[in-house]
């Protein structure tokens, strides 16, 4: 008895080694993996678009948060041009007083102009009965 169990033990070993070949032999064949090789300028350039897309993003913030506000007493009216209302009613806006250093930097960048000899403009924005208000979070002039 100890003998046939011997010999079916071979069998299923032999039946094993046997079925497993063709496993190995589909191993043989190597399997290409192509990686693209990212070298140092493509880092860089790649980094450097991160950064100024987290730049326009962040600029883009610091716009929107230039005019929102939440009372009437956050606003102020600032020269939107350099020559402020000697420009029109066009050369002043209202935006959060938090923020002028910023919209200074945003919009006046070391801007030097030369404005007219001209008496500032009385009209609308520019009149004496102008006045900054928070209208839907945003900051606008109302006479």
């Amino acid at each position: 008895m100890k003998s046939k169990i011997k010999n079916l033990w071979w069998l299923i070993c032999a039946a094993l080694v046997l079925l497993s070949i063709p496993v190995f032999w589909a191993n043989k064949t190597s399997i290409e993996v192509n990686i693209p090789s990212v070298s140092a300028e493509d880092l860089k350039e790649r980094v450097e678009q991160t950064q100024k897309a987290s730049q326009a993003l962040a600029l883009r913030d610091t716009k929107r948060r230039i005019f929102e506000c939440k009372t009437d007493d956050d606003c102020i009216i600032v020269d939107k041009d350099p020559c402020g209302c000697i420009a029109g009613p066009s050369g002043v806006t209202a935006i959060n007083a938090a923020m002028t250093i910023d919209y200074e930097k945003i919009y006046h960048p070391s801007v030097v102009k030369e404005c007219p000899n001209k008496a500032p403009s009385k009209l609308r924005e520019c009149s004496a009965n102008a006045h900054p208000v928070c209208r839907e979070k945003v900051c606008k002039i109302i006479y």
